[in-house]
């Protein structure tokens, strides 16, 4: 290890600790204070940043670590139990904000990534701040999560299709390859509905997968392991990593109910350390004087306010649901905060090479933005009314 390499481990570890008691002070997520951390310590390092395998190492294992839990907070049980008349309204409102997506990038000619970026939904900043306004257990959180959950599954699919077709295009081998990645997800499904006959046989054999008090924390390396598993294979089909170990995560969760203990000592061990590690080097991948430039600042808040926008006419069907008014203005703010799937995709698209490094750093300010601003305008709307 060279010693830049020491120095900025020592500064990001120092930083990873500190700057979630900072954000709290200025009420900002703490993902959002990571990455201008990240932004702000990179100007001393000026894009060493590259050959320093340490630090790499560690945001990637942190992003793999994001996505499995993102998988694995999904809560099938309460999509299961919804009633169908509700989740064909959510299926409406989601397809309202797919399509839309479509229109908005291809009418106006932007870059075909603004697709993904408009329909992408995740839950990784909406559940800690309905768990802050405590609303968590009310109808309308538990409602918004199962679609947020929906929603980031289908993103989820859109991105691996949207890098596949810019790696492969419309061709013979792109088919062969979706259908090579079929094939695999419903293998894996077959095989872990079979585990979960087992499990319904045996129930205690199989306890010891989420169980929490075993000293060589078996619970922790099946976790682990099914990651790393589902994460290879995917390489290996031409897939992201990170969307194999997010699929992992969701087929865990289908099949463990009762999961809460294990879902809480990864989500300590992700978030306490390497999560933040994570978003850190996000904000060095950058440099924080180009995120300044007009036009950056420009189209960041235009990609910002076409995310909420469009969520504003998905919105629309939840007039013929259970919502009430307040919670329907409330809801395009609950769907408008993918910090983690937009960082992820301007990672993606840079590390592909499918968008320039000044559009990723758009697409990172505007995550920035909308992971400021939405959620605070949406705990003003549930105060106020």
């Amino acid at each position: 290890m060279s010693k830049e390499e020491s120095i900025l481990l020592l500064v990001v570890s120092v930083g990873a600790f500190v700057i979630p008691f900072i954000s709290r002070k200025l009420m900002l997520p703490s993902a959002v204070g990571e990455i201008i951390f990240g932004l702000v310590i990179g100007i001393f390092f000026n894009k060493a940043t590259e050959s320093m395998t340490v630090i790499h190492f560690l945001g990637s294992l942190g992003f793999l670590i994001l996505m499995y839990l993102a998988g694995l907070e999904i809560n099938f049980e309460r999509i299961k139990i919804t009633p169908k008349r509700e989740l064909i309204i959510y299926f409406i409102s989601l397809f309202i904000i797919i399509a839309l997506s479509f229109f908005v990038a291809l009418y106006f000619d932007q870059p075909k990534i603004n697709i993904l970026v408009y329909l992408t939904i995740a839950i990784g900043l909406l559940y800690p701040v309905l768990k802050d306004t405590g609303l968590i257990h009310t109808d309308f959180a538990q409602s918004t999560l199962i679609i947020a959950s929906l929603g980031e599954v289908i993103s989820l699919v859109f991105i691996s299709a949207f890098f596949m077709y810019f790696e492969y295009g419309f061709s013979e081998k792109t088919f062969i390859h979706l259908f090579e990645i079929y094939l695999f997800f419903f293998i894996a499904y077959l095989i872990l509905k079979a585990f979960q006959l087992y499990a319904w046989w045996n129930p205690k054999k199989v306890f010891t997968f989420i169980k929490t008090e075993d000293p060589t924390e078996t619970d922790v390396r099946a976790n682990f392991a099914n990651m790393f598993i589902f994460a290879a294979l995917a390489s290996l089909l031409g897939l992201e990593y990170i969307i194999g170990a997010f699929f992992g995560g969701m087929l865990f969760a289908m099949i463990f109910k009762k999961r809460e203990q294990i879902q809480e000592k990864i989500s300590s061990f992700g978030y306490g350390f390497l999560i933040p590690v994570f978003f850190i080097e996000v904000g060095l991948r950058f440099d924080l004087f180009n995120l300044l430039k007009k036009e950056i600042i420009l189209g960041a808040f235009m990609i910002s306010i076409t995310i909420l926008l469009i969520r504003v006419a998905g919105a629309f069907p939840l007039l013929f649901s259970g919502f009430r008014l307040k919670e329907i203005l409330a809801f395009p703010f609950a769907l408008s905060m993918p910090l983690t799937l937009l960082v992820a995709i301007a990672t993606l698209g840079l590390e592909t090479k499918v968008i320039p490094e000044d559009y990723a750093s758009m697409i990172v300010l505007s995550a920035l933005i909308s992971g400021i601003l939405y959620p605070w305008l949406f705990k003003l709307i549930t105060r106020i009314y």
